[in-house]
């Protein structure tokens, strides 16, 4: 087995060519910091190409997969003056992002999911061909409750489990616990805690038993429908003053203050 150990991931290569990418930033609820989208999506990359790796499989911490985008990250690039804004918010929120990665990748990508599953983690789940969670966790899209949009949310969410489930989770923030998330179309299987591992080598081993080029083929048929996606929409609400005001509130830990006269398209 090879293994590095990264900033944000611990990156391994097992005997039977599983690549395995494990979130590392417990002490931050697995938040997403640009460099651990990056290497989530480097080491996708790299699993792409490498000739012994026959599937990736994604997982976080035991009662937290990821928790959404560090906004400590986000609210220090929204201090900056607005002709430094756009360049500060790209490099950090749009170049490292993996899903695209995820979507193509000639491997099968697996998320293995015990907790929080949450707002980017959940966007990460839906890129991903297999995901199996247990019981206890929870699936959500929180962003609209900080002022935020996520425009892959609204990409990657509609295709898994239709149109008006993925606007109801957007809309509402509403957090789904798992055996919703499974019904709904989020999961392929809900188990119990201490049966997560054996769950997930079995499916990884029932992988290995199917041809890499008809799964390749499969793939690139299913997701190539998917349109490409960009963060250009997410860049007008935070820049309103209901986006401030949402970063302000999640900060303060309060209720935000809306602006319900907002007409932004």
């Amino acid at each position: 087995m090879s293994k590095q150990i990264w900033h944000d991931t611990i990156q391994t290569i097992d005997e039977d060519g599983v690549y395995k990418i494990i979130l590392n930033r417990p002490a931050k609820r697995n938040a997403f910091s640009s460099r651990m989208y990056h290497e989530l999506k480097l080491g996708v990359l790299a699993a792409g190409v490498h000739p012994d790796v026959d599937s990736v499989l994604v997982q976080g911490h035991p009662g937290v997969f990821a928790s959404g985008g560090d906004l400590a990250e986000f609210l220090h690039i929204l201090e900056l003056p607005p002709h430094e804004f756009l360049p500060a918010f790209a490099k950090a929120f749009e170049e490292p992002l993996p899903f695209r990665a995820i979507l193509e990748c000639p491997k099968p990508v697996v998320a293995k999911i015990d907790g929080l599953c949450l707002a980017g983690g959940l966007v990460v789940a839906a890129a991903c061909d297999v995901a199996i969670a247990t019981k206890r966790s929870v699936f959500g899209v929180p962003e609209a409750r900080v002022g935020l949009a996520d425009p892959f949310c609204a990409t990657l969410l509609p295709p898994s489990i239709g149109l008006g489930r993925a606007r109801y989770l957007m809309l509402t923030g509403e957090n789904i616990n798992a055996d919703v998330a499974m019904q709904w179309g989020i999961l392929h299987k809900v188990v119990a805690e201490e049966e997560l591992d054996s769950v997930v080598d079995a499916v990884l081993a029932n992988l290995r038993r199917t041809s890499p080029d008809a799964r390749r083929a499969y793939k690139k048929a299913a997701n190539d429908t998917i349109p490409h996606m960009s963060t250009d929409s997410v860049l007008r609400p935070v820049l309103t003053a209901n986006g401030r005001e949402g970063l302000k509130a999640f900060v303060e830990k309060r209720p935000p203050i809306w602006d319900r006269s907002s007409m932004l398209i």
